[in-house]
């Protein structure tokens, strides 16, 4: 009779991760996904005493607090203070047969992918990343419905609303907003009306909506996806044009460049209409690079995109809850390089005079012979 090995392999740890604009409904949320899990674990870290270099971690368990430290600020950056502490705990977590599972709060200000990268992708002094020995089950986003609108529209930074981690830190709350949105599998929401579940359904289609966060949750987070999805230039994935309730989703494609003075003047427009617009077009300008297009109420960036375009046609999508959804199209087929310019393109040479220039400068994408 042969022998039989059995190996135990080890257990691959658990993490649920939780983001939003408040620490008190993150928190809240993180407990109920807590409850009743006697071996499960909250981590949280706390921002509040930035300022004097210091960084502190809470974890808690079902019963209460196991765990506090005070962590010093890394090369003045939070990013790295939180990526070389977090995954040191998470990991350290994972070699310890007392903890199922961990509840991990991220602090208001930090985006939900960038933690992910590091997660997945940051190796430590034995070349293991933490998705090693760990494995992300879902990222929870607790929204504030009333809010949802305000502060999608809002050209506040988060130093205007006392969330930022650096006095360099200009981010737009708007923008922290719709990355937490769209990088979750649950947004919790708590009594949101049709209207607020309707926009968050057409932000982020493959996201689940509940009104409380449930106390266990399926594996439901794939990396690809999700990295997809926050890709500003990657909307293949979301339907092209549909309206549910009184919020709406229009897609607008085309094979020609748009001319830099009309898009400009288009700006205001689509900025009072719309709340959220991704995609990727060209530019009469620059007609030989593809220009990423990422806005969130009246904050547009532009830029090279993160992830290859290979198509020569240019698509934007673009939310909303305006009755004037159609002004989008208009503004920009208005914009198009029309015909007679198409024919005669040395006479669009407004390379001079492009109110983009500075962004193409400082995006890198001169054109080869500036």
């Amino acid at each position: 009779m042969g022998i039989i090995l059995i190996y135990a392999l080890p257990m691959s740890l658990p993490i649920t991760v939780v983001c939003g604009l408040s620490r008190s409904a993150t928190m809240s949320a993180g407990r109920d996904l807590l409850a009743g899990r006697s071996a499960a674990r909250l981590v949280a870290h706390c921002l509040d005493q930035l300022q004097v270099g210091l960084v502190s971690r809470s974890v808690t368990d079902a019963q209460g607090q196991v765990e506090a430290a005070l962590i010093e600020l890394v090369h003045d950056c939070v990013s790295c203070t939180l990526r070389e502490d977090v995954l040191p705990t998470l990991m350290r977590m994972a070699a310890d047969p007392d903890v199922d599972a961990v509840v991990l709060v991220l602090p208001e200000a930090v985006e939900p992918i960038g933690f992910l990268e590091n997660f997945m992708l940051v190796t430590d002094q034995h070349g293991r990343t933490t998705s090693d020995v760990c494995h992300v089950e879902a990222v929870v986003t607790v929204a504030n419905p009333p809010e949802l609108v305000p502060t999608l529209s809002s050209d506040e930074t988060l130093i205007d609303r006392g969330l930022h981690v650096g006095d360099e830190d200009d981010r737009g709350i708007a923008d922290l907003l719709a990355g937490q949105l769209e990088c979750a599998d649950l947004v919790v929401a708590p009594a949101a009306t049709a209207q607020e579940r309707a926009l968050l359904q057409l932000l982020n289609p493959e996201a689940t909506i509940v009104e409380q966060a449930p106390p266990r949750l399926e594996p439901i987070f794939n990396f690809a996806r999700t990295t997809a999805r926050t890709s500003p230039a990657h909307i293949d994935h979301l339907a092209e044009t549909c309206r549910i309730d009184d919020a709406w989703r229009v897609q607008w494609r085309s094979h020609r460049p748009l001319h830099p003075l009309r898009l400009y003047e288009a700006l205001e427009v689509i900025a009072d209409v719309a709340l959220r617009g991704k995609g990727y077009f060209r530019i009469a300008s620059r007609p030989e690079v593809v220009v990423e297009w990422d806005s969130v109420g009246g904050q547009l960036r532009l830029g090279a995109p993160a992830t290859e375009v290979s198509s020569q046609e240019a698509q934007l999508q673009f939310v909303g809850l305006s009755d004037r959804a159609y002004a989008i199209s208009d503004v920009l087929d208005a914009a198009q390089l029309t015909d007679a310019e198409l024919a005669a393109p040395t006479s669009i040479d407004i390379s001079e005079s492009d109110p983009f220039r500075d962004i193409w400068r400082s995006a890198g994408l001169e054109a080869e012979e500036d």
